[in-house]
């Protein structure tokens, strides 16, 4: 099977709070605690208790570990299974709507120990 990933996935478990509102948007929302299998720069791969439909628009707060950064962000959710009675498996795109999100992001994956890249350009470094 042919990769389509652009960006390196991380394996690393953090935990991850989806937002839920009802439809409309009016009323108290649902969150829903849930934790990354693997991350990159512009998606994860989320373990969670409720299944999404495609193409759900999600309020993520990512707490990562390793960074001990806490990351606001959108993401559209592409697929999604079940992998265990009552847990499933949802793999989202992140919407960089806000640069301080990208740059958490990678400092995340580029800080200390990597080094930050000079440029970032489809997963790669310069």
């Amino acid at each position: 099977m042919t990769e389509k990933r652009r960006d390196k996935r991380i394996k690393e478990e953090n935990r991850v709070v989806i937002e839920v509102f009802p439809s409309g948007g009016r009323g108290e929302g649902l969150a829903i605690n849930a934790f990354t299998k693997d991350i990159s720069l512009t998606g994860a791969r989320i373990w969670t208790d409720l299944l999404f439909p495609l193409n759900s628009k999600l309020n993520l707060t990512l707490y990562l570990s390793r960074s001990k950064q806490l990351v606001r962000i959108r993401a559209t959710v592409k697929w999604g299974k079940e992998c265990y009675d009552g847990l499933h498996e949802i793999g989202v795109h992140f919407q960089h709507e806000i640069p301080d999100v990208l740059m958490a992001l990678i400092n995340h994956f580029y800080g200390k120990e990597e080094g930050i890249p000079t440029e970032v350009n489809g997963g790669r470094t310069a």
